[in-house]
């Protein structure tokens, strides 16, 4: 016995309108007004979403631009020597893992938002689960750091929340925008 399989409303329409409540709603039964209306709401999201990711741009440039500069500041009170290659890792080095790791959580397919979304999960400096250790490379300028640096390292690591939120929105974004491109070509067949 073969399953016929009828597009339900979209993921994205589910979670962001409430206006299209029947029960037995789906792509090939709605009207085109409800196609027109469930477009209009998706480019205004879009558009909310643009100015976001904008947002967060702006925001990414300019917490690794302070960061760089609160190193530019460390290195220039320190000297040259102080902050260099010569504290970063060689190959001789024993390999250790990040401290910090992009998670995807797996989308649901019940779920009303199949959007797979990504979060920054943090570990604590130590033995990792595969032997390698996690270590804070601040630790590589010495136990008395400048504040300077400590600002710096502030900075990327709020640098690296913001990559991640931009990750997110772009996501999200891709998703209203093929939706709206199925509901586009729906809307056509009508």
């Amino acid at each position: 016995m073969t399953q016929r399989k009828t597009k339900t409303r979209p993921a994205c329409c589910r979670s962001v309108y409430g206006d299209c409540t029947r029960k037995n709603w789906t792509m090939e039964n709605a009207s085109k007004e409800e196609l027109c209306e469930l477009m209009d709401k998706l480019l205004l999201n879009s558009l909310d979403l643009i100015e976001q990711d904008v947002r967060l741009s702006q925001d990414i440039a300019r917490l690794t631009t302070e960061g760089q500069m609160e190193l530019a500041h460390t290195r220039f009170t320190k000297g040259p020597n102080a902050v260099s290659a010569v504290q970063l890792p060689t190959e001789d080095y024993k390999p250790f893992q990040a401290l910090a790791t992009v998670q995807v959580e797996e989308a649901v397919e019940d779920d009303a938002d199949p959007i797979q979304h990504r979060t920054l999960e943090r570990h604590p400096v130590g033995d990792a689960e595969d032997g390698a250790s996690r270590i804070d490379p601040s630790a590589w300028f010495g136990i008395l750091r400048p504040p300077s640096l400590n600002i710096a390292k502030e900075r990327f690591a709020r640098s690296l929340d913001t990559i991640v939120e931009r990750a997110n929105v772009r996501v999200r974004l891709s998703s209203y925008l093929n939706m709206f491109e199925l509901l586009q070509k729906r809307k056509t067949e009508l």
